[in-house]
């Protein structure tokens, strides 16, 4: 299956989530929209070879669990040393794999993230037509978001920030 039924397969999954969270309620739209997100969140943009993509996945999946327990208000000793673990062992699968290979694991986090927030949204109302069509539109830009377009932004972000304070 080459990159491209990729992704005519993903905007398939969208357009009918898309379709039925906008419609009368009567197909499954978190089905749908589960399928989309699982579909984008596939595509990279880059050809990673299998062994590449399981450390890949192995990171997005260390990253999230980094995050679960850095949130705010969980301030136990246990959970602060779990937490140093799971830094710990994130520093490992970097060192063994390479930065680019966090680049695209840090990129793919953020993406999906954006996604559940996205769609989110409309969880407890039905979308209208005009909601449909900047929701894809806002997910098709997301999807061709690269690393480098995601780090200017994060700067531009921090230095307005700056700015701010």
């Amino acid at each position: 299956m080459s990159e491209d039924d990729d992704t005519t397969t993903a905007e398939a999954s969208l357009r009918r989530a898309v379709e039925q969270l906008c419609g009368d309620g009567s197909g499954d739209a978190s089905e749908a929209a589960r399928e989309a997100v699982q579909a984008f969140a596939g595509g990279s943009g880059k050809a990673w070879t299998p062994e590449q993509e399981t450390q890949i996945r192995a990171m997005v999946e260390q990253i999230r669990k980094l995050r679960d327990l850095n949130r705010p208000g969980g301030g136990s000793w246990w959970r602060r040393r779990r937490e140093w673990k799971a830094r710990e062992r994130l520093v490992d699968m970097m060192m063994a794999s390479g930065p680019e290979l966090l680049n695209e694991a840090e990129l793919r986090t953020w993406k999906s993230h954006a996604m559940v927030e996205l769609l989110l949204k409309f969880t407890d109302t039905a979308m209208k037509q005009d909601d449909a069509v900047e929701t894809l539109a806002r997910i098709e830009a997301l999807n061709v978001v690269t690393y480098a377009d995601y780090q200017q932004a994060r700067k531009s972000l921090a230095e307005e920030k700056a700015a701010a304070v």
